[in-house]
């Protein structure tokens, strides 16, 4: 009989920690354990795009419908579906799927594990934040059955604010590497049309959601200055949505620089995106292990990204791809600028990039240290 996995998330949109949720999941379909998709969800909800993308992929999805942010009633329907399920293990992702996990885990007698895909979970100039992130890692985290890290910082920030070493284990984000084959057909040509790119432009891109953490802010300024020097045509292309859309839609326009970038909001075709663009670039303030980094370097598109998080630990400078510090435009822009005038050097960070996630970061590689960590919880 096959052992039900519930992964628990609170999503709010499709990026890097819900393409973790779809990718394992998909790999353990053809295991002994069978993974069910629990969507934290507000009342008011138009749509949960983790559940769509589940339910396209022939996932099992399961609703929890909550009356507000922190609404703790949920882990009553929460309950009722481990029962009904016969759920033997929560793997929870998010401070808020850890709570309630949590909650759920002692009253119905049921392990816990969460994965941590960030630390802190976001940038926390919220007051409400700070609380929310100081009762995940002082209270909640510590009562879990196991902590999994996807990077070696994530785990050392842990353990320093208390929590056991032996408690945290470090698992790598996987990929399916297949689908990031990189083709020019008419498809992709297509594409750059209807992004109003004409057939000679370079494409810079990044993908990922529009918030502080990312650091997109720096990649306009860097933007500016590449476009005012360089003789020949760049679009840079912002696939993602978030709370700083506007803002930074408004300082693309103060730059003078609107006609050449493409906000594209939130996107499904990160796979096309990626196959169009001539580098990718992550501007971002702080990191685990970013899912759209490892895709782009499984894309075979060259990647320039901060030295921040596990990055450094992926991305050697030089090697297989080019590290900046973080907050700094001016570099930015000469290090986008440089690998632009170097068609060779793109080409050699782009083939060594592939090889590096095809040997440490597939899906087949994090899915089977998932099995192990599974079948240890259960067993105890």
């Amino acid at each position: 009989m096959r052992k039900n996995i519930l992964h628990l998330h609170d999503s709010a949109g499709l990026y890097g920690a819900e393409t973790v949720i779809l990718t394992l999941s998909n790999a353990l379909a053809i295991t002994e354990y069978h993974p069910v998709i629990g969507c934290l969800c507000g009342m008011m909800d138009k749509g949960n795009a983790l559940g769509k993308a589940a339910a396209d992929n022939n996932l099992e999805v399961a609703y929890l419908w909550m009356r507000n942010k922190f609404d703790c009633s949920v882990v009553f329907q929460l309950g009722k579906l481990i029962r009904q399920r016969d759920i033997r293990l929560i793997h929870a992702h998010g401070y808020k799927s850890n709570l309630i996990g949590l909650l759920a885990s002692k009253l119905f007698n049921i392990p816990i594990i969460t994965t941590n895909h960030l630390f802190p979970p976001q940038p926390l100039e919220d007051k409400k934040l700070q609380c929310y992130s100081s009762i995940d890692v002082y209270f909640t985290m510590k009562r879990l059955s196991r902590i999994v890290a996807v990077s070696h910082e994530i785990k050392n920030k842990l353990v320093a604010k208390g929590i056991r070493d032996t408690k945290i284990v470090i698992i790598y984000n996987g990929i399916n590497i297949d689908k990031y084959a990189k083709s020019i057909n008419s498809d992709t040509l297509a594409l750059r049309k209807s992004l109003n790119i004409n057939g000679n432009a370079f494409i810079v891109g990044t993908l990922g959601r529009l918030t502080n953490q990312k650091g997109h802010t720096y990649l306009l300024e860097a933007a500016r200055a590449i476009i005012e020097k360089q003789r020949i045509p760049v679009v840079f292309v912002i696939a993602g949505d978030g709370p700083l859309r506007a803002q930074l839609e408004r300082q693309a326009l103060e730059l003078n620089i609107s006609q050449d970038v493409r906000f594209l909001g939130f996107r499904e075709d990160t796979v096309e995106l990626l196959s169009i663009m001539d580098i990718f670039v992550l501007p971002s303030l702080d990191e685990g292990l970013p899912m759209a980094m490892i895709e782009a370097m499984a894309s075979h598109t060259p990647v320039i990204a901060t030295s921040v998080g596990e990055i450094p630990n992926v991305v050697k400078d030089g090697e297989n791809g080019i590290l900046v510090q973080k907050c700094d435009s001016i570099i930015l822009a000469k290090k986008i600028s440089s690998l632009l005038k170097n068609k060779r050097l793109r080409s050699d960070l782009a083939r060594n990039a592939f090889h590096i996630v095809k040997e440490a970061h597939s899906k087949e590689t994090m899915c089977s240290k998932y099995l192990e960590l599974y079948d240890e919880i259960i067993r105890q």
